[in-house]
């Protein structure tokens, strides 16, 4: 038990402190709106069981050993996420103002791919996972417990930026600072970029 409350302290604090998805989501809620912001949560809460198979495979363990490979997973990152925040720069305005988005299926499969590929291409989730199941968590722990743990984890992510996403996209706020919403997705597609830079000059953490 003490190690769960351990390991839901640990993800709490990494989930909540801005980051990638924190700043995705924001980006979402003002572009496209709740429904795709829901949707974008659910891409990345399956990015994280997608880390917990990793780490329950051993596969983060490979990657810690290669640093090559380690790189190349921060210049995918930097280049994705930097994608993202040169869209939100460049847009001349936000869908989520327009009364109806087009292909709402093909948004939903959008929405879930963009939240899935920031999760899972963001280093510090690898170094997160890597930390949680290496360090923290008892190796002679049983698989079905290390399996549970992975699942808290990601309904725990799911339900922060399904509230998160339920808060940005208050209609009472939006109506009220409508004029601005195209000046903040500015703002937080440079966060993106930012994030983007960030990531690729930022020292191998598996060596800190």
């Amino acid at each position: 038990m003490s190690i769960f409350f351990t390991v839901a302290i640990l993800h709490f604090f990494a989930v909540v402190s801005p980051g990638p998805d924190f700043v995705l989501i924001s980006r979402q809620c003002l572009r496209y709106g709740r429904k795709v912001a829901l949707w974008t949560s659910f891409g990345i809460a399956i990015g994280i069981l997608f880390h917990v198979a990793l780490s329950l495979t051993g596969l983060t363990i490979l990657i810690q050993n290669q640093p090559t490979i380690f790189w190349f997973l921060k210049l995918l990152a930097s280049l994705y996420i930097g994608y993202l925040g040169i869209i939100s720069l460049i847009s001349k305005g936000s869908n989520y103002l327009e009364s109806k988005i087009p292909n709402p299926d093909k948004r939903e499969l959008k929405s879930i791919t963009t939240g899935f590929l920031t999760n899972v291409l963001n280093p510090k989730a690898l170094i997160f996972f890597i930390t949680v199941f290496t360090l923290v968590i008892d190796p002679d722990m049983t698989r079905i417990l290390k399996i549970s743990l992975g699942i808290y984890m990601s309904v725990a992510t799911y339900i922060w930026f399904a509230f998160l996403s339920i808060l940005l996209t208050n209609q009472n706020a939006t109506k009220r600072f409508k004029k601005l919403i195209p000046w903040v997705e500015k703002v937080t597609g440079l966060l993106l970029l930012l994030i983007a830079l960030q990531i690729l000059l930022q020292q191998d953490l598996l060596t800190t």
